[in-house]
């Protein structure tokens, strides 16, 4: 797998948390452990990856400023910052990205949909260097973070 699949791996399984964080202020998700199910599809991407399943932990603390939250992932992945905006139960963005070892900028847009306090979906699609990949993510609540 080249370096740019490998980034852009990085970026989609990254960002769903960093949504949650942003989702949080705009439609009350419940702060605590997710359970994030994704399916990513492009042939850049081994079958056995395809389908990843991890937990991550939403904190009050990420609750309180999502949109900086957001931003701060974008910028720890090389990203620009990128455009947030919010209808309803749903949440749109994009940002450019500068993938290493590409002087080619990479597109990422997504969007996110609150169906309820304990579960959203998402649909981000990453673009650049003549690939894209998409992935469509599951997040439900599990209940309170270990400590």
């Amino acid at each position: 797998m080249n370096t740019a699949t490998r980034f852009g791996l990085c970026l989609l399984t990254a960002l769903p948390l960093g949504l949650a964080s942003l989702a949080t202020q705009a439609n009350e998700l419940t702060p605590g452990l997710w359970e994030i199910t994704a399916k990513l599809n492009s042939p850049a991407v081994p079958d056995a990856m395809r389908n990843q399943v991890r937990k991550e932990c939403l904190t009050q603390a990420q609750a309180a400023n999502p949109e900086i939250a957001m931003r701060d992932s974008w910028k720890q992945g090389g990203c620009g910052a990128g455009e947030v905006n919010r209808s309803g139960n749903t949440l749109h963005w994009s940002t450019s990205c500068k993938m290493p070892g590409s002087n080619t900028p990479t597109k990422i847009r997504g969007e996110m949909v609150l169906h309820n306090p304990k579960h959203y979906s998402t649909s981000i699609t990453v673009t650049g260097n003549k690939q894209s990949m998409t992935t469509h993510s599951e997040a439900k609540w599990l209940g309170a973070c270990d400590k």
